[in-house]
């Protein structure tokens, strides 16, 4: 355990630059990155939920990678960039991770495999068995909405202890479940706890989060980052109305069909195009307007 680090902070479940042909848009990205960094971003957790890891061809998925890496290597202040891989195949995970061990690269964001409703126990050896085998430090990630697969705190007291894996995502918006992984990261030197709800980022931090790893960060990225700093700094009062104004942006990004209200923001700012991955839809004319208008009007955009 002496060997680990706990990373703090803000970090953007970045969304993924697509072309027309939905093909990567490498200056999309290196636009979208820079843009998160410039914002207060501490680093950036890509090929997520909200980075559409699972709609990627397996080659797409190390290009945005590459395109990322370089992107972050040319900034004079680079981020911390985590990247992400997903399956139900657990084998074949590894495989992605052992590609993936590259120079700037800290960690890997690991869902438990989907389809089958795994039991605490095949929570356990799954990461087990990808953590023995992965080159990088594995970050789990409870997201059970999209998985069917709860990762129980019991599960995660004694992953927690394993050399190779260094945290967890919790996605799940269960603010008791949390609050039970709180207590096992508080027990476990470097076990890095961040949330991936944005509207819980205040409540999450006071409880014993170190961050959140958020699909509205890319909508809000230095809103954020003030949060963020605002709990450090014990300006509770400030964080609070700012979370308010925070969760309203949530719901805004909610507007059309996710990730894409995630997307949205960035081809607001000229930064990418409104693409996705195939059969995810992007905002209407109708939704985009909407939501447009609601950024603007809670002063994020």
């Amino acid at each position: 355990m002496a060997d680990k680090q706990a990373y703090e902070g803000v970090y953007a479940a970045m969304a993924t630059a697509l072309t027309a042909e939905r093909e990567v848009d490498h200056d999309g990205l290196k636009n979208v990155a820079n843009h998160l960094l410039d914002n207060g971003c501490h680093g950036l957790s890509i090929l997520g939920t909200t980075g559409e890891c699972n709609g990627l061809r397996r080659d797409q998925r190390f290009e945005v990678l590459d395109a990322v890496l370089k992107a972050n290597s040319e900034r004079q202040n680079p981020g911390i960039i985590m990247t992400g891989a997903a399956g139900t195949v657990a084998t074949e995970i590894v495989e992605d991770l052992k590609k993936m061990e590259k120079p700037g690269v800290v960690s890997a964001l690991v869902p438990p495999p989907f389809y089958y409703n795994l039991d605490s126990q095949g929570v356990i050896e799954f990461y087990e068995y990808i953590a023995d085998e992965s080159p990088l430090p594995i970050m789990m990630y409870n997201i059970p909405q999209v998985t069917k697969v709860k990762i129980s705190a019991d599960a995660v007291e004694k992953l927690a202890q394993h050399r190779n894996i260094m945290g967890i995502k919790d996605s799940s918006g269960d603010y008791t479940g949390f609050t039970h992984y709180a207590r096992v990261a508080k027990q476990a030197p470097g076990f890095t706890l961040f949330t991936g709800a944005d509207g819980m980022l205040m409540a999450n931090l006071l409880i014993g989060g170190h961050g959140i790893i958020g699909g509205t960060v890319n909508a809000a990225p230095a809103l954020e980052r003030e949060i963020f700093d605002l709990v450090k700094a014990g300006d509770l009062a400030k964080a609070a109305d700012r979370q308010r104004v925070l969760t309203q942006v949530v719901d805004v990004c909610k507007i059309g069909p996710g990730p894409a209200g995630y997307k949205a923001p960035h081809v607001f700012r000229g930064l990418c195009g409104g693409y996705m991955t195939h059969p995810l839809q992007f905002l209407t004319s109708d939704q985009m307007e909407k939501t447009r208008k609601g950024l603007k009007e809670l002063g994020v955009l």
